[in-house]
């Protein structure tokens, strides 16, 4: 992970390089645009990961199996028509609302364009992903995961050798790879997996559970999809492409950080939905809450020297980072921390099934990050203030979703203060204290330096949570693994 996150920031930079502050903003704000339509792609993913969860828990491969082929006819045909859709909203959308130089308009069409054909080949790919994720094979996407971050490198270095349109050409080489993954993804699985075999199949009761999984999980993932690239937009209207540079920027450094906590939560999910499904109830709980404090823990090692330093991580990395760049990873990365607690909690409700009270209770308190959005852009003026009220929204909708856990399952919000926040202020606290005297004591000025601070503030980072973020036992636990690894 650390190696793709270093190769993403390199290529970020060679990118914007090439592209220049412009056309790097067109392709964050209208590629973004076009994936916001595949804001159903992850409800796909979770109901078919449930399902498969809950009949390789049973050890069902013959439901297994069912699962697949219903999963893999429906979402063929639903490509089908969000291609169709995108391409009608989306055009209109471009023309009518976008603020794009008149020079750069056929560019945008063209990346648009790309990106909707790579959301063909990404949406028809979601079966083979949920069954990886299902079957708990994570060794794979860690290899094609260095294979992308490579593959992207390399596409990012051919725009520095030729004369044609770079931005056309670079999403062009892009879709390309997105096709040859999703490829690999479809013929390792069916050579690999009993339950993997292309077929039509129907069952009307599974298709009757399946789809209302999925319409309450869309629901809440539009919600989600409004607030993120809805937020990207919205900039885009106020202050033009330049903001969105900036943005994509800091997306760029929030996605990388957040792979790390993206693979552990994944990783638990598949026990998480097993113990809910065989009735173990009380180490469901135990997970998920336990979950929620290391996924927190493991961003915050990460985000701290990020945040602390992030001016001269702009500066080392892109040479000459657009403005605001450093405003918006500095709330992006808080926004992050935040959403690190929401993501645990949200896995226990898709395990539950029960998604229809947590999606509308919660769908409405977070959808009031886009008006309000508006409402303070139009009195401040300020491009940073969506960040702002996202993060606070988020914040709120932590405890929303543990109140409407509390319908379901046997779960104390006492209980979740003195186990998740409790520690997580107890570590939050010294941590940033320390970093702010660190940062007083020592300031890089280079990347010699600026690595031996990073290694300075992991430790501080770990230091606090072995001390005051971890209980005995698991205290333990880790001193018996750090003797395991020096007797080594």
């Amino acid at each position: 992970m650390l190696l793709i996150m270093g190769v993403t920031f390199y290529t970020s930079r060679v990118i914007l390089a090439a592209l220049g502050e412009i056309d790097f903003g067109i392709y964050s704000v209208v590629g973004g645009m076009a994936l916001m339509f595949a804001f159903f792609s992850s409800s796909l993913s979770n109901a078919t990961q449930r399902f498969l969860n809950i009949a390789l828990g049973r050890e069902d491969l013959e439901e297994a199996s069912r699962v697949f082929s219903l999963s893999q006819a429906s979402f063929f045909l639903l490509s089908l028509f969000v291609l169709l859709l995108a391409e009608v909203i989306g055009l209109w959308f471009i023309y009518n609302k976008l603020v794009i130089p008149v020079d750069r308009l056929d560019a945008a069409l063209w990346v648009f364009h790309a990106t909707v054909i790579s959301l063909f080949f990404t949406v028809n790919g979601i079966v083979f992903n949920s069954v990886l994720v299902a079957r708990e094979n994570f060794q794979v996407y860690a290899y094609i995961g260095i294979f992308e971050a490579l593959a992207k490198l390399a596409i990012a270095l051919a725009l520095s050798f030729t004369d044609s349109d770079r931005l056309k050409l670079y999403s062009s080489l892009y879709v390309g790879m997105t096709i040859v993954v999703q490829l690999f993804y479809a013929a390792y699985c069916i050579c690999k997996y009993e339950e993997c075999r292309i077929g039509f199949f129907w069952d009307k009761k599974l298709f009757t559970q399946l789809s209302s999984f999925i319409g309450w999980n869309t629901f809440g993932t539009a919600v989600w999809a409004l607030n993120g690239q809805g937020m990207s937009m919205l900039m885009n209207t106020f202050f033009g492409v330049s903001v969105n540079a900036a943005r994509g920027i800091s997306s760029q450094v929030e996605q990388a950080i957040n792979n790390f906590n993206t693979g552990f939560i994944t990783a638990t999910k598949p026990q998480v939905v097993k113990m809910f499904a065989t009735g173990q109830y009380n180490p469901f709980v135990k997970l998920t809450f336990d979950s929620s404090r290391f996924s927190f823990f493991l961003m915050l090692a990460l985000s701290l020297p990020v945040i602390f330093q992030r001016e001269l991580i702009l500066t080392i990395w892109l040479g000459e980072p657009p403005a605001l760049a450093s405003a918006f990873v500095f709330w992006a990365l808080i926004f992050s921390l935040v959403n690190s607690l929401t993501n645990p909690l949200w896995n226990a409700i898709q395990a539950i099934g029960n998604l229809r009270s947590y999606i509308i209770i919660g769908g409405v308190v977070y959808s009031l990050a886009f008006p309000l959005s508006y409402v303070g852009l139009l009195w401040f003026h300020n491009p940073v203030l969506p960040l702002v009220i996202l993060t606070i929204v988020r914040f709120i909708y932590v405890f929303v979703s543990l109140g409407i856990l509390k319908k379901y399952i046997r779960l104390s919000i006492t209980n979740y203060i003195g186990r998740v926040v409790g520690p997580i202020v107890y570590v939050v606290l010294p941590a940033g204290l320390g970093h702010y005297l660190l940062q007083t004591l020592y300031s890089p000025k280079g990347i010699v330096s600026l690595i031996f601070f990073g290694c300075i503030s992991l430790a501080v980072t770990l230091s606090c949570i072995y001390i005051f973020g971890i209980k005995s036992d698991e205290r333990l636990w880790v001193k018996t693994k750090i003797k395991l690894i020096i007797h080594l």
